[in-house]
């Protein structure tokens, strides 16, 4: 049903108490594709803007996906669904349906909660920025996202024993930089390829904006990620973007982004889809 961002903790931790706890664990990541990424964090998991596809002509005409997302790992069940906005390259039909019938508890956008509650998710919350619950012993906060074709998007900084922030699509702005500032993130999961549109220009971060975040807010680690899908520009000043067929260029792209932070100290990590990665307490 539909929870208020003061019923939350009780009413939605209370579907999770039948979990235990792993605190101090390393945080575990696993890329499922594009902006699908599988989170362990202290014996709860989260996924991050699930999406399958695409499913149908419309979603193979605007999303047309250069790599074929992996199968979920065996090993759990998802708790939480983070979607940060209602795209259809951030949620579809079957990430909500995966939702509705494990019980997972989705947090989104407005729209994104919205679509969630229709579909028949039990546990559902919209935050808007600025807005926060816990679950679990995580704290799941929603930061700012700029995006010209979803104004209720948002990012979101998730807080246990360590702490992650997922970007979702947004421009890197100096609100965002803000909003990032008080925590000190151990992994920064980020869209490194974005749209451009006429007039409205680009609907979040390339390689460049992806690279002055990292500078920014200096994470830990950086994860790139928003790079399966065609027509995603990483380098528009450099004419560089996702096609079918370019997969050995956009991963030299990659590397050399990635050497680039390395070499003034950032940690960087750039999986490829099925690819997990324990993310160590330390440096």
């Amino acid at each position: 049903g539909h929870l208020t961002l003061q019923q939350a903790p009780s009413i939605l931790t209370s579907h999770w108490a039948d979990r235990q706890s792993a605190q101090g664990q390393a945080m575990r990541l696993t890329l499922i594709g594009h902006m699908t990424v599988w989170i362990e964090l202290d014996g709860r998991v989260l996924l991050t803007d699930p999406w399958f596809g695409p499913c149908g002509w419309l979603e193979r005409r605007l999303a047309p996906r250069t790599t074929p997302p992996v199968a979920l790992p065996a090993s759990g069940r998802p708790d939480l669904l983070l979607v940060s906005h209602n795209h259809l390259d951030h949620v579809d039909a079957t990430a909500l349906d995966l939702a509705r019938q494990l019980g997972c508890t989705v947090i989104g956008s407005q729209k994104a909660a919205s679509r969630a509650r229709k579909a028949g998710v039990e546990h559902v919350l919209g935050l808007r920025r600025g807005e926060q619950t816990t679950l679990g012993g995580l704290m799941v906060r929603a930061v700012c996202a700029e995006h010209p074709l979803a104004g209720d998007a948002i990012g979101f900084v998730v807080s246990g024993s360590q702490t992650c922030y997922f970007s979702g699509d947004t421009r890197f702005t100096p609100a965002l930089a803000g909003d990032l500032q008080p925590f000190a993130l151990d992994v920064a999961l980020i869209q490194a390829a974005c749209a451009h549109y006429p007039i409205l220009g680009d609907d979040g971060m390339s390689l460049p904006e992806a690279a002055a975040l990292a500078r920014t807010v200096r994470p830990r680690w950086t994860v790139p990620l928003h790079l399966h899908c065609a027509g995603k520009w990483l380098d528009r000043a450099a004419g560089l973007r996702i096609e079918r067929d370019n997969a050995e260029q956009v991963d030299a792209a990659v590397k050399r982004w990635a050497a680039s932070l390395e070499a003034e100290g950032l940690g960087v990590a750039v999986l490829a889809p099925g690819q997990a990665w324990d993310v160590g307490m330390e440096t």
